[in-house]
């Protein structure tokens, strides 16, 4: 009867274990939350890129269909019409084409988890210290059983 508390010990390891790897493991809660982050940065950067997608085809449909744009970015870059000349002052900046980027690429990093081998030995130890703490407590019930016992002269 005292046996079936041993019972007990492997299924204790095992809901450690659970509980350990439910929280801090691979696929566990912390894991899923920072790529649930990561997943919100990544759609932040995707309205970025559409806002820059629809500038560049504003950009796009002036270029071609606006000749009053294309003479300006013209004059941007150094050309000008026939009767045209430029003056260039040295030591002030020119106007000079804004660069537009392209954008920025973002990737999704691994989200930092505890590996499963140390999740394995605590529960395997917290098993152990529960079987030594059954096994110390039946050893010293078992002792004091087969000790004589000291009658009271009262």
């Amino acid at each position: 009867m005292r046996f079936r508390k041993y019972l007990l010990v492997p299924w204790i390891a095992i809901t450690i274990y659970a509980i350990c790897s439910l929280f801090t493991g691979a696929a566990g809660i912390g894991s899923y939350r920072e790529l649930l982050e990561e997943r919100e940065m990544i759609y932040g950067n995707l309205a970025d890129l559409e806002d820059l997608n629809r500038e560049l085809e504003g950009t796009m449909d002036a270029l071609l269909y606006d000749s009053e744009t294309i003479k300006i970015r013209a004059r941007e870059l150094g050309y000008g019409e026939e009767p045209e000349r430029f003056v260039r002052i040295v030591g002030l900046p020119g106007v000079r084409y804004r660069e537009i980027e392209a954008g920025e690429v973002k990737t999704a990093k691994k989200p930092s988890y505890v590996s499963d081998k140390p999740l394995r030995v605590i529960s395997v130890l917290a098993g152990l210290v529960l079987f030594l703490v059954f096994l110390t407590g039946d050893l010293l019930n078992g002792s004091a059983a087969t000790r004589p016992k000291l009658s009271s002269p009262y």
